[in-house]
């Protein structure tokens, strides 16, 4: 570990010294799509950046913000959640983006208010994708990923106890960051991994 130190907003500083110089997407004004209206969330873009990155050690991947063309895709919340009804062909107003994923599920950023969503791809059609708050705002999310980073190497060492001991710091300090993460189904199946 590399401290105790779990700010409530990061700068790029404390995230690039955890996941390594150069891991931020920091787009500019015009690549931001207009359907991200949460100033918070465009405010820790443009300034700070957010991690691009694989971490290998749980599996989450943020890397197509920066590698495809339509890093942030809008995608429309009501019909992917399922509160819209399938004969509706209205436009959309309320919308969502992913900004990381776990093998088939994904972290929504909601455009509006900036809260991270656990959505499951599997539930869309039948309105069952909804699977609970993930992160109150991106820069909780980026402290999160980058605890998980400083962690990796304990995370994955082939000694049990030094990969319990590792989980249970690591759930400790990510607490620290997001109060209600033991609510979290999402983030108790990640550090999960390592009990």
């Amino acid at each position: 570990m590399q401290g105790n130190d779990v700010p409530p907003i990061p700068d790029a500083a404390w995230l690039e010294e955890r996941l390594g110089k150069g891991s931020l997407w920091r787009p500019d004004e015009g690549s931001l799509p207009a359907e991200l209206t949460d100033a918070a969330s465009r405010e820790f873009l443009l300034t700070v950046g957010f991690p691009a990155v694989h971490l290998d050690v749980v599996g989450i991947d943020t890397r197509h913000l920066r590698d495809d063309e339509d890093g942030m895709e809008p995608f429309d919340a009501d019909e992917i959640y399922g509160r819209r009804y399938p004969d509706d062909d209205s436009p959309p107003k309320n919308f969502c983006f992913t900004i990381a994923t776990w093998f088939d599920q994904h972290l929504m950023l909601d455009a509006e208010f900036g809260g991270i969503t656990h959505y499951d791809p599997n539930g869309w059609d039948h309105g069952a994708g909804w699977k609970g708050e993930a992160a109150d705002s991106l820069p909780t999310l980026a402290v999160l990923l980058g605890l998980i980073a400083e962690s990796s190497e304990a995370l994955d060492s082939a000694d049990d106890a030094v990969r319990v001991a590792a989980a249970t710091d690591l759930r400790t300090r990510m607490t620290v960051a997001y109060y209600v993460l033991d609510d979290s189904a999402f983030w108790d199946r990640i550090v999960g991994l390592f009990d």
